[in-house]
């Protein structure tokens, strides 16, 4: 189950801020427009989504967009239709432009007035697609070709081309450095890496620069201090980037790179605001094991500290969840947990020894957690008997018939059955359980190694934690 609910509340003020300033219009004439139908104008707002500011009927394939405040800088959608949609530039400093266009080749036919924006955008758009052309017809010739050396020239013409492409790339940044189109195409260029190796003190070449140095200057070309990037796919296509292909998996080294963007991000408080809920939404509903601890972190070192926006109800929420979250970390110590059994006695799981220990809290009313009963009993069955893997089969509920007749119907008595007799606990306060089953996988330490793991995986992690402990 996924809690998307703070955080998307969170991002939904966010979007809704409003800046003052005067008026805007664009003038469009796009040949093959839905005439007599209604067309939208929307930015994005990160890269998986558009947000729709405003609409025009069409009239003779003219589309006129007019507001009483500019349209905020970024990267906006004339929106046929959900599968039909051309982009282009507001920068924010271009009160009035037009364009002309026709919906059979728009990037080729596009015409801009007023926009030096979007005609040096379009300019190397148009550059791009002739040279993609050419790349194409070359690649294919590289394919047939069986002659070794002409194979090679085909080759060098190739990489030559591609150089070409660099180069002008490269001269329309330089040239128009105060423009957002620039800034645009600048933030999608990687950095270049070195060519050379330094060498080690044993006079070998250092492997891990090449990786380091693109890591370290992967946000070189982002201009963290305008917000114009929030709307545009930009920004978040290179933060997901990064955490997916540079960072290595694992809660303290996430950790680390997050302060490090973050404060990289905190030369705009939008920015840094987006950012943050960008990573926060993506490690609280992680599904790999042993990275809850990164949201904790950021909630507790970054909402809680720096997030002036939030009201005192959003702040009092993260704090709950911190609460909730931070004795349940993986690699802590579980927490206290005394229940009763059949007899009435008391049972503290962190007493009875075994090399694990699975904790299963369940509630006899959910129907998934039925559907899980003879599951877990094949896993006790085959794999936790022989292996030294006790279970505790937990009833969240407080009525002792239900929770006796779902032992005997689903035959569970094998297992250590407990519940709260004394209403001692409020599981979802004090173990998370906001969704039955919920499972926690402890060590011979009583550490959690793992947590909601489905009933039918327990096997295989078990065999795969096991198998990574012996490497």
């Amino acid at each position: 189950m996924k809690k998307l609910h703070l955080l998307y509340l969170l991002l939904s003020s966010f979007i809704g801020i409003a800046q003052t300033a005067p008026s805007q219009k664009i003038t469009i004439n796009l040949k093959g427009a839905p005439n007599g139908k209604y067309v939208q104008l929307a930015h994005y707002y990160g890269n998986n989504q558009y947000i729709k500011v405003d609409s025009s009927l069409v009239s003779e394939n003219q589309i006129i967009f007019s507001s009483d405040e500019p349209y905020k800088g970024g990267v906006y959608l004339l929106v046929l239709s959900p599968d039909q949609y051309y982009d282009f530039v507001i920068s924010g400093d271009e009160p009035n432009f037009s364009f002309s266009a026709d919906t059979t080749d728009f990037v080729q036919s596009v015409k801009f007035t007023n926009s030096k924006e979007n005609e040096i955008l379009f300019s190397y758009r148009k550059y791009i697609v002739n040279k993609s052309n050419e790349a194409r017809s070359l690649s294919e010739q590289i394919g047939k070709e069986a002659d070794f050396s002409k194979k090679k020239a085909l080759q060098q013409k190739l990489s030559t081309l591609q150089k070409e492409a660099a180069e002008e790339l490269n001269k329309i940044i330089q040239t128009n450095q105060t423009l957002f189109s620039s800034k645009v195409l600048k933030a999608n260029i990687d950095p270049k890496t070195p060519e050379t190796l330094p060498t080690l003190p044993n006079g070998r070449p250092d492997s891990t620069y090449l990786f380091n140095y693109y890591k370290n200057h992967f946000f070189d070309n982002i201009d963290f201090s305008d917000e114009r990037f929030l709307r545009t796919p930009v920004l978040q296509t290179r933060v997901e980037r990064y955490f997916k292909d540079l960072v290595y998996q694992v809660s303290d080294s996430i950790i680390t790179d997050c302060d490090r963007v973050l404060a990289l991000a905190r030369k705009n408080q939008d920015i840094y605001r987006f950012v943050l809920w960008q990573l926060a939404n993506k490690y609280e509903n992680t599904e790999i094991v042993g990275l809850d601890g990164v949201f904790v972190h950021l909630a507790e070192s970054h909402y809680l500290k720096n997030a002036t926006w939030l009201d005192e109800k959003q702040r009092q929420s993260f704090t709950n969840r911190v609460k909730v979250l931070k004795p349940l970390i993986t690699g802590k110590v579980f927490p206290t947990l005394v229940l009763q059994n059949a007899q009435g006695n008391s049972v503290d799981v962190a007493q009875q020894k075994a090399k694990y220990k699975v904790v299963l809290f369940y509630s006899p009313d959910c129907g998934h957690c039925k559907e899980a009963a003879p599951k877990l009993m094949q896993f006790h069955a085959s794999y936790g008997k022989a292996n030294n893997v006790l279970i505790y089969n937990i009833s969240i509920d407080y009525e002792q018939d239900k929770w006796k007749k779902f032992i005997a119907d689903y035959q569970t008595e094998p297992l250590i059955n407990l519940w709260d007799a004394k209403h001692t606990y409020v599981f979802r306060d004090n173990f998370d359980v906001y969704a039955t089953p919920t499972s926690y996988i402890l060590d011979d330490q009583n550490r959690i190694i793992a947590k909601r793991i489905p009933v039918e995986e327990l096997e295989r992690f078990l065999q795969f934690y096991e198998r990574k402990n012996k490497q």
